[in-house]
């Protein structure tokens, strides 16, 4: 997407431009309900490129490893498709959505056929000539990467929720086994006066609320990634198309993320408080470091909850410009850069008392490469949404990108 000059162009003058220039979801009201040839070609495109999908998703080495231990994931995709298959005519031939004028499968599935056909390409052409041809147009490119965005963060945020629900209330039924077990042996004051039991109760109170609001987080993701309807607000406006974009976004998520964690040497849990100071894990400071950790889990948390239908990565579906969009433009970013400072200086603390320079410094280094990354995807992210006239409009009423009144 090249960089376009609003400047001389009045708001709907950069709207209009922006709409039937870049926008791969703007559909002109003007247009007449869709004829049926054209609902049938977009069903029949749709159906190819989730079959497509879901080939891979059943067949793919790293799905097959990912979810091994949960057969039933595999299952519900191939259900979920068989019910699209028969849902969707139904809606489609019911309410005629001007939508299917602009179907992201339809780019997808000519571009696979010029491929297929060869249509366009001398028999003649030489390397440069066959690199040219082989490029997709914008409306497609941006059609293929808006599928694979969406294949592979949703099955991923789709797991992950099933995870953090299971996992937050298998953890909250071990907490009541355990503090049945505790009160028919102790009263409260003398829990108070047995360090380890005190313990017990904060790592695993503060565990089971870090996991609830993380479901809740990734429960919003999978909404965003598994839909892109008009009476959600969340049609896709444009999508990230950069390597450098795409690439630094990529390296936050399995697999890249465990690579990064290795060369880095370091890994980013937000949750991985628990015994971090062995000698003295009661200290002030671990109690204050938690409690701001989670007060940051809350305002990245609800930065997602913001953007509701329309959270999902790499792709433009809608400025949002409520708390926490209101106080600074990448709020989700800071609050984790900030969780992760929290558990950093309790690392830092147990590393300094016991001399351990040579980890510190590498801790140190390691916090500073994952911060970077997350920096260049919160810089690469906004360089995407510029395009938007809207964006433009909602960065002069909030000027900070991280840190209120600062930066």
């Amino acid at each position: 997407m090249t960089e376009i000059d609003y400047s001389q162009m009045s708001d709907a003058e950069a709207k209009e431009y922006f709409n039937k220039n870049y926008n791969i979801g703007y559909v002109d009201e003007s247009l007449p309900t869709p004829p049926n040839e054209v609902i049938f070609k977009h069903y029949v495109a749709s159906a190819l490129v989730y079959g497509l999908a879901l080939l891979f998703f059943l067949f793919n080495p790293f799905y097959v490893e990912y979810y091994k231990k949960m057969e039933y994931m595999q299952e519900f995709a191939l259900y979920l498709y068989l019910g699209y298959l028969f849902l969707a005519p139904i809606f489609l031939w019911t309410l005629k959505p001007r939508t299917v004028y602009v179907s992201h499968s339809v780019e997808v599935v000519n571009y696979l056929l010029k491929l297929f056909k060869r249509e366009g390409l001398s028999k003649g052409a030489n390397s440069v000539e066959i690199l040219k041809w082989i490029i997709p147009t914008y409306k497609q490119k941006q059609a293929l990467i808006l599928f694979f965005i969406k294949f592979f963060f949703a099955p991923q945020m789709c797991i992950w929720a099933i995870n953090h629900f299971n996992s937050t209330g298998a953890k909250f039924n071990e907490l009541k086994t355990f503090h049945a077990a505790v009160m028919a042996k102790y009263t409260y004051s003398q829990i108070l006066d047995m360090p380890k039991l005190l313990l017990r109760y904060r790592d695993s109170i503060f565990l089971i609320a870090c996991m609830a609001m993380y479901f809740l987080d990734v429960f919003v993701y999978t909404i965003g990634y598994c839909t892109e309807l008009t009476v959600l607000k969340n049609r896709i406006r444009t999508v990230e198309c950069t390597g450098v974009g795409l690439v630094f976004c990529l390296l936050c998520y399995p697999v890249l993320n465990i690579t990064v964690s290795n060369v880095l040497h370091w890994s980013h849990d937000e949750l991985n408080f628990n015994g971090i100071v062995p000698s003295d894990p009661l200290n002030i400071i671990v109690w204050i470091c938690m409690a701001i950790a989670f007060f940051f889990l809350i305002i990245y948390v609800s930065a997602s909850v913001a953007l509701f239908t329309r959270a999902s990565n790499l792709t433009n579906r809608g400025t949002v410009s409520i708390f926490p969009y209101n106080i600074i433009r990448h709020p989700a970013y800071s609050a984790k850069i900030s969780m992760w400072i929290m558990g950093s200086i309790t690392f830092a603390r147990h590393q300094i008392v016991n001399g351990q320079w040579g980890l510190f410094v590498a801790s140190i280094i390691g916090g500073i490469g994952w911060a970077f990354i997350y920096y260049m995807r919160a810089i690469t992210e906004e360089r995407h949404l510029m395009h938007d006239p809207d964006y433009r409009a909602y960065m002069k009423k909030v000027k900070w990108k991280f840190i209120p009144g600062l930066w």
